[in-house]
């Protein structure tokens, strides 16, 4: 079964939700995917999945997650997207 998301605020807004990794380089890397041998832990790939945000504490973790992503994102400007 295919889920869709509504990403369509977050998009129209400029808000970052997925980061590639920015100084870990893949042992492998294709068209389709990278992969790190070591892992990494600068990749970041939110609503990407069909599961949902189902308790206080996965919002919190999407919330800072979002916030790290968007540097130039203030207080009040984050709040509003909260």
């Amino acid at each position: 079964m295919s889920y869709t998301r509504n990403i369509k605020y977050l998009v129209s807004r400029g808000i970052v939700y997925r980061q590639d990794p920015i100084s870990d380089i893949p042992t492998i890397e294709t068209e389709k995917y990278m992969f790190f041998e070591n892992g990494t832990y600068e990749c970041y790939t939110l609503f990407n999945t069909n599961a949902k945000i189902t308790s206080y504490k996965s919002l919190k973790w999407h919330l800072y997650v979002i916030w790290y992503l968007n540097t130039t994102m203030n207080q009040v400007q984050f709040d509003n997207m909260a």
